[in-house]
């Protein structure tokens, strides 16, 4: 089964998601809470479509703090 199939699922998603932002926030404390919400929202969308949502938050939190350090690989793999 969709684990994206209800709206509760999408909700523990989007909270998921902005406690990454808010631990960003703490871990990158030079950057601004603009910056850290856009890279996230960035590694957020490179999951679009898919369809196993369980781990997105982990992979996007991983993504983001690879952008925000300047990996040359983040967000491609």
């Amino acid at each position: 089964m969709d684990s994206m199939a209800t709206p509760e699922a999408t909700t523990l998603e989007e909270t998921a998601v902005a406690q990454v932002s808010a631990r960003l926030r703490t871990r990158f404390p030079d950057t601004t809470p603009e910056t850290i919400d856009w890279v996230v929202r960035g590694a957020l969308h490179e999951f679009d479509g898919h369809r196993i949502r369980d781990f997105v938050p982990i992979l996007v939190e991983r993504d983001a703090i690879d952008l925000l350090r300047g990996s040359p690989t983040s967000l491609t793999g």
